[in-house]
């Protein structure tokens, strides 16, 4: 299972190499001018921010979300109710509430940016406590049978981004979530017993990266 998720996370670095590349730039030059200006550095701020909630829960509360809340029947009801929080999401937005809200999220001088620079723009005209809010949602993704992406879109639709900001925000912060589980926990690739592995996951890499250029 870490596998897979670390081929997930693979295929979002193939896909967002080039936004990646600006994060860490905006990262490095925020540490050495020690100021947060440009809409890389803000958005490499609230990347690490929203980040945290997440990190910590997932150390702290490991052995909860493996054995007690692995069980089949706490996963089944976490699996309906995965269902239930995307389609009040969908709803929402459909509903207008989303839209509006979204609405929040326009900055001025949008019409003098290129279509690339617009969505970071938006993401980065959220407070970190709005950024935390949304990363924190990834706690949800540590319960079995709930999508991590789902929950993480959807309470950016509902903290005020449109749909295509919010899953730019959920690819985002998956990166380094994804990444640093499979640290902490590496899959069994290397050696002799990765043998029978590699290839299903390098397909699962190739399965993602579809995936993920046809959600873009």
């Amino acid at each position: 299972m870490i596998g897979l998720h670390l081929a997930t996370a693979l295929a979002l670095v193939v896909s967002f190499w080039r936004d990646w590349i600006r994060v860490i730039r905006g990262l490095s030059t925020s540490v050495t001018q020690w100021r947060i200006q440009t809409v890389d550095q803000r958005l490499a701020r609230l990347i690490i921010m929203a980040t945290i909630p997440v990190g910590v829960a997932g150390i702290a509360l490991d052995k909860l979300f493996r054995t007690t809340l692995g069980r089949p029947v706490p996963t089944a009801i976490f699996l309906a109710l995965n269902g239930i929080v995307l389609f009040i999401s969908e709803q929402l937005w459909r509903g207008a509430t989303g839209r509006r809200r979204a609405g929040a999220s326009t900055v001025a001088g949008e019409e003098q940016r290129t279509p690339d620079e617009l969505p970071d723009q938006r993401i980065t005209g959220m407070t970190m406590r709005q950024a935390m809010a949304i990363g924190a949602a990834q706690i949800l993704a540590l319960l079995p049978g709930t999508s991590r992406s789902g929950s993480t879109i959807g309470a950016g639709i509902f903290r005020g981004l449109n749909r295509e900001d919010s899953a730019r925000f959920a690819f985002l912060l998956a990166t380094p979530v994804i990444g640093g589980a499979a640290l902490l926990k590496p899959p069994p690739l290397l050696g002799s017993q990765g043998n029978d592995l590699r290839g299903p996951h390098g397909f699962a890499i190739l399965d993602d990266r579809a995936g993920v250029v046809l959600a873009g």
